[in-house]
This record gives structure tokens, C-alpha cells and sequence, in this order.
């Protein structure tokens, strides 16, 4: 059983985190983990409630306030992550389904091009890059079944952590972009012998897989200027039952239980005004 560092970006979502930890805890299994967590105070009163939950049930809690931004946070936490593998995490996303990190890491131990094993928010498919369709090639691994990926993105996932130190470098804005073209633009990225070769990021699980993380935050805080764009109505994968698609997810797991999807904190007092003329059920969404 190895030892792996779980390194969680939060930001002012207190109820989010209690359950996406218990989650992990309930869903990852074969492990020794040291919890690291960064708290950004976008707001305030809510993040003073994470780092009270944090104070009690991490091994190192760091905070900033002023906010920094993910980007800068996760430059700031990865200098203190100790093992070879981190497990990265951010406070709103629920594990669904049973993770064997035991298998997870002694895989990628024996194929060291795996530098990603990500777990996806939706079912393993075909996606579209750069107006080319990218077709999630399956691959086996000792008898895991993983699907190649053309990026490596900031969703819960293992990564080997002397990769992420070669390409990885701070930047506040648009931090995961920036990372992922550290590896090759997008049309490159395309290209499947090349993200076998250079990038070596995967879903976990074979083509069809059903989801394993639930995107409990996806609308918890929309800018106003969103929210306006489509008189209130978040869209595309920001529409507020957008991950609850029961295509998405497994079908065995029952119903899937509520949970608080939207607080309207992030709104100001302009936003307010324009959400007082919207429909009930719209209103109900950011109340």
C-alpha cells in the first residue's frame, strides 16, 4: 500500500466539501493518504466554514485572502505535495462509483507513459476538439481498461507528479488551458499516436464507461453576465441539471440523492434585481 498525497482546491463551497470528502472516503480505497487542501476566499463567511471542516480533517490546510485564483493556488500546494503520485480533487465533485487506487497506481508503476488517469463526469465517448472528432480509443493495461484523452484536465484524477513539475507552470488566468497546451495546441492534441506518446493522459474505464464523479458545484456560481446571456438560464454545460443526465450515470446506483446546487452569493445587487423577474423555478435555482 503506497502512500499518496490528496491535494483538494476549494473555494467558499462549505457544504459541497463535507460531501465530496466523505465520497472519497467512501468510494477510493487502497491507499495511505495525507489530505492537503487550499481554501480561496472568494467568500469570506462561507470559506471560514471550510476552513474550520478543513482544520479538523486535513494534514495540511492553506488558505489565501485575498483570493489567488486556482492557477496560483495549485503552484502553491504542488510544492508541498511529497509523494510520487497526487490524487487531485476540488471541492465539488461526489465519487459515484469504487475506485481500486491500489490497481490505479501499480498500473501506472509498470507503464510509465501513463501520466493521467482521470475520472470522468460523464460517460466515456466520443468528443469533439477543435471542430475534429477525437474518439476515445480504449486501451488495456495489465487488464485495465483505460481510454486515451487529448488533454489533461483539472477533473478528479491520479497524476504522476514528475510530469506535472515538467510542463506545469503558474499562470492566473485560464490555468488549465495553459497546461494542456503546454503538451500541444489543440489540433496536435488530436492526434491520437501523439497523445499516446506526449501526453499520456486517460479516462479510467473502457469506451461506454458510466461517469464515476457527480459535479455537484457546476452551477454554484454563475457571474452575472451568464446568468443574463440567456434571461437566467445557465447553458451548454453550464445548464443546471446538465451533469444529471441519467445517461451519464450508472444505472445501478439508484436514485441519486438531492443535493444544494446553487447559492446566490455570487450574485450582485444588480443580478438580484434582474432575478426578481425571472420565472419561480428560476428563482428557486439561485435561492
Amino acid at each position: 500500500m503506497k502512500k499518496i498525497d490528496v491535494l483538494v482546491m476549494a473555494s467558499s463551497r462549505p457544504d459541497l466539501l463535507k460531501i465530496t470528502m466523505q465520497a472519497f472516503k467512501d468510494h477510493v480505497r487502497g491507499a495511505e493518504f495525507r489530505y492537503l487542501i487550499h481554501e480561496d476566499f472568494v467568500y469570506p463567511e462561507e470559506s471560514k466554514k471550510s476552513v474550520e471542516y478543513a482544520n479538523d480533517n486535513f494534514d495540511i490546510v492553506e488558505s489565501s485572502l485575498p483570493k489567488i485564483g486556482v492557477g496560483y493556488a495549485m503552484d502553491k500546494m504542488f510544492k508541498m505535495v511529497e509523494s510520487d503520485y497526487v490524487f487531485y480533487l476540488q471541492d465539488d465533485w461526489e465519487f459515484e462509483q469504487p475506485v481500486d487506487l491500489d490497481r490505479i497506481i501499480w498500473t501506472m508503476d509498470r507503464n510509465p507513459e501513463i501520466n493521467c488517469i482521470t475520472f470522468n463526469k460523464y460517460r466515456n465517448m466520443k468528443a469533439e476538439h477543435s471542430g475534429k472528432e477525437f474518439t476515445d480509443k480504449e486501451f488495456d493495461y495489465d487488464g485495465m481498461k483505460l481510454c486515451i484523452y487529448p488533454g489533461w484536465q483539472f477533473l478528479p484524477g491520479v497524476w504522476r507528479m514528475s510530469k506535472v513539475r515538467e510542463k506545469w507552470s503558474p499562470r492566473k488566468i485560464r490555468p488549465e488551458g495553459n497546461f494542456q497546451n503546454a503538451f500541444g495546441d489543440h489540433q496536435t492534441r488530436c492526434d491520437v499516436d501523439y497523445c499516446l506518446k506526449e501526453v499520456g493522459a486517460y479516462m479510467y474505464g473502457g469506451m461506454g464507461e458510466y461517469r464515476y464523479v457527480r459535479h455537484t458545484g457546476n452551477t454554484w456560481r454563475m457571474a452575472d453576465w451568464q446568468l443574463k446571456q440567456n434571461n437566467f438560464k445557465p447553458t451548454g454545460c453550464r445548464h443546471w441539471d446538465f451533469m444529471n443526465i441519467e445517461r451519464d450515470r450508472a444505472p445501478w446506483l439508484g436514485d441519486m440523492p438531492a443535493r444544494p446546487m446553487n447559492r446566490g452569493v455570487g450574485l450582485t445587487a444588480e443580478g438580484r434585481k434582474f432575478l426578481k423577474d425571472q420565472p419561480k423555478y428560476i428563482q428557486e435555482m439561485y435561492s
